[in-house]
């Protein structure tokens, strides 16, 4: 068996991005090295369009995909197309087209899987409105199964991976503020587990934008393996201030 000094780590960075809308995770995802895939199911990668408007070779670099509900009728079809044409052979090729992959956002991707298993799923019963078919704990089911799948498939891709995930508060059974991405179903519990690098993203009162990399009494889930990353780091400059602590 080999010895941890034998351990090889991998030289891209997994990082889950939580935070409010507006405190940067699209801006900052979309900073990272590039050529870069963006998957675009929040349909708000326009931010990012708008805030480097200055730097033109940037944008060229960044190839978006519209996942969102507005562009496509089912978004995880395109998705799962996606992988099984571009994506799986590309790894299996060891060749990837692109050095970073951005999902923006895991909770408007969580949605549409769930509004996907519904669809494709008629032997599901469900309650049926004048609205449609309702969903019940069994597509829950199916949604929870789907991610433990699909979250550490993307994962082991050979490149950088960002998702980024809005923010959700409430308060438990114990009376506990708990803070973590806000998904359909309950993977939001278990998604930081699959990530090295977890951060809450947001906006101080000065209107800079920072990322916190280390837990805390508010965000539990928060953790980073990057030697000497302060927290918070200030993410005002992008990935180039990253860059200094990789």
């Amino acid at each position: 068996m080999p010895s941890l000094a034998e351990i090889k780590t991998e030289g891209n960075t997994k990082v889950l991005l939580i935070g409010a809308p507006g405190a940067g995770k699209t801006c900052f995802a979309a900073s990272f090295p590039g050529p870069i895939l963006f998957l675009d199911f929040d349909n708000k990668v326009d931010s990012a369009a708008l805030f480097y408007r200055n730097k033109p070779e940037l944008l060229a670099n960044v190839e978006v995909r519209q996942l969102s509900g507005s562009f496509v009728a089912d978004p995880m079809a395109a998705f799962n197309k996606l992988v099984n044409d571009e994506l799986i052979p590309q790894q299996r090729s060891g060749t990837m087209k692109w050095k970073t992959i951005v999902l923006d956002s895991i909770s408007a991707f969580s949605h549409a899987a769930l509004m996907h298993i519904l669809q494709t799923n008629p032997g599901i019963k469900g309650v049926v409105t004048a609205q449609g078919k309702m969903t019940d704990q069994t597509h829950y089911g199916v949604l929870l199964r789907e991610f433990k799948r699909l979250i550490p498939g993307l994962l082991t891709l050979p490149c950088n991976i960002v998702m980024c995930a809005h923010v959700d508060t409430y308060k438990s059974d114990t009376g506990q503020i708990i803070r973590e991405a806000s998904m359909d179903g309950s993977y939001s519990q278990k998604l930081p587990q699959a990530f090295k690098e977890c951060w809450y993203v947001y906006v101080d009162n000065k209107g800079q934008r920072w990322a916190q990399t280390r837990a805390d009494h508010q965000f539990a889930c928060l953790r980073s393996q990057i030697p000497g990353l302060p927290t918070p780091f200030c993410i005002d400059n992008g990935y180039a201030e990253l860059a200094k602590y990789l």
